[in-house]
């Protein structure tokens, strides 16, 4: 099965801390380095994601036909989806594991998501020319 596993971040709650200090929080560089490299040997992890913060993103609107493009974050919140991790294990038990082993976990939520596989039908609907 794979899950995604999203790293939540609200920079409020980080506030005055810099840098060091917040790599200090979880546990250092080479506890998050030796995680990746355990997941990564066991096959367990599929890829990382490091997403730009909301402030650099846009989003679009298709109305009346016509995308509509804004410089602004598509919702309103404080707190914004950081970046993700893509796993491929056993069960959801051995993802909330993994999802707990991850050091952000201490600073910040990480929410667990099932991935829905498309099963070869769809995939070949959806591949097929028109």
């Amino acid at each position: 099965m794979k899950f995604l596993l999203l790293i939540h971040n609200n920079p409020e709650a980080l506030d005055g801390l810099s840098p060091e200090k917040r790599l200090e929080l979880i546990g250092g560089r080479d506890v998050l380095l030796d995680q990746v490299r355990a997941l990564r040997e066991n096959g367990e992890l599929l890829t990382i994601l490091a997403l730009a913060p909301p402030s650099e993103t846009k989003s679009v609107k298709v109305t009346a036909g016509t995308p509509v493009i804004s410089d602004r974050p598509f919702l309103e919140t404080k707190e914004f989806l950081a970046g993700a991790l893509m796993v491929e294990c056993a069960s959801m038990d051995r993802a909330l594991e993994i999802a707990a082993g991850i050091p952000f976990a201490a600073l910040l939520p990480i929410e667990v998501r099932p991935v829905r596989e498309l099963d070869d039908q769809a995939l070949a609907e959806l591949s097929r020319e028109r």
